[in-house]
């Protein structure tokens, strides 16, 4: 990663590599498929900086970096669009970017390429299982035995990656490791995080995506059910350029459902008959609606609006602002509030919502 530390100004680099004798060296040599020419640039970059620290050119199908390095990190090489992560350590470390997981010859990443390897033969084996079902069963049986596969993947990924975070809880691989079970779980919740993180080290704690993540969940955690709202303001947020802020709603002495959404968001807009259903039911002194566009153009929110024929308040232009104070991922997301401001659901959906709706207004 060509971090040298100078102690000296004046002592050059190659005193410096005789005084280690070397013994802190990295070589990557790596292949590339033959569609990535001559004369391309790979690049390095640190994954918890976030930035390009490095870069080779290719030659005949192959790439070359040197350098040396203090402590095992995680990196990510990247040309047109392949890439490869693994660990950066001492030694000769090679690197076939048709494979992003291709990487051997040193401790951590051929302990790696084990995890891989266990991994690929877990995933195989349920898709073996899947295929061979067959055609003799009925489809409630298909459906049930289908459920049971898949139930018994997650089972089968998740022993795997604890039992490598627990051998690797504070280094580069456990670092790898925990990052690939955050971006597999279906619907980690901030309390299975904080179980999993309270047993590892500041190492794999520190690294970039997983402090994103913790933050994530300390939003999430700060805005879960039982909690009272977060306000916020929108400078041009009514129809007609004036600010207005959830608090204008919320907290005022009715449920209020609030829904989070965009016009390009098809889950959103399917949303829209059930969220139209209750308000129309509901709509009084004791339950309001308030839709809040995000990550979206104003002129499209409108032109949605209109289309849609909502009828109920809007909240326009709120862009990032409402999901990173309530810790949204994904939407719609659609929370309802009680009337005092204290979130009583998130998550609602289709029945759900309409009978969580019900039951708050019986």
């Amino acid at each position: 990663m060509k971090n040298l530390k100078m102690v000296v100004v004046t002592i050059c680099i190659a005193a410096l590599t005789a005084c280690d004798g070397g013994s802190n060296r990295y070589v990557i040599k790596g292949v590339v498929p033959d569609k990535i020419l001559s004369g391309e640039t790979v690049y390095m970059s640190d994954y918890t900086k976030d930035i390009i620290v490095d870069s080779a050119e290719v030659t005949n199908g192959k790439f070359v970096f040197e350098g040396v390095i203090d402590e095992a990190e995680v990196i990510k090489l990247v040309v047109s669009d392949l890439y490869a992560d693994f660990v950066l350590e001492k030694g000769t470390i090679s690197v076939d970017l048709s494979d992003p997981y291709s990487a051997k010859g040193t401790p951590l990443n051929d302990k790696l390429s084990e995890f891989w390897s266990e991994s690929d033969a877990i995933v195989h084996e349920a898709r073996e299982q899947y295929a061979n079902i067959g055609t003799s069963v009925s489809e409630v049986e298909r459906s049930e035995l289908q459920k049971k596969i898949v139930n018994r993947l997650f089972s089968d990924m998740e022993t795997l990656h604890m039992a490598y975070l627990k051998e690797h809880p504070n280094d580069a691989m456990g670092a790898i490791v925990f990052y690939i079970w955050m971006q597999n779980q279906m619907d980690l919740s901030a309390e299975k995080f904080q179980e999993v993180t309270g047993h590892l080290g500041e190492y794999v704690l520190n690294f970039g995506p997983v402090k994103k993540m913790a933050a994530f969940y300390e939003t999430l955690g700060g805005t879960a059910v039982g909690k009272p709202f977060i306000d916020f303001t929108i400078e041009n947020g009514n129809r007609d350029g004036s600010p207005v802020s959830l608090s204008d709603y919320v907290g005022k002495g009715k449920y209020v459902l609030v829904d989070f959404w965009a016009s390009w968001c098809k889950p959103c807009r399917m949303e829209t008959p059930v969220i139209a259903e209750v308000y129309n039911k509901y709509k009084g002194d004791k339950f309001d609606v308030v839709s809040v566009a995000v990550w979206d153009e104003r002129k499209n929110t409108v032109a949605a609006i209109e289309e849609d024929g909502n009828t109920w308040p809007q909240i326009l232009d709120a862009q990032t602002i409402p999901t990173e104070l309530y810790g949204i991922r994904g939407i719609p997301q659609i929370i309802l509030f009680g009337p005092d401001g204290t979130i009583l659901a998130r998550d609602l959906r289709g029945d759900n919502l309409k009978a969580k709706v019900a039951e708050v207004m019986m």
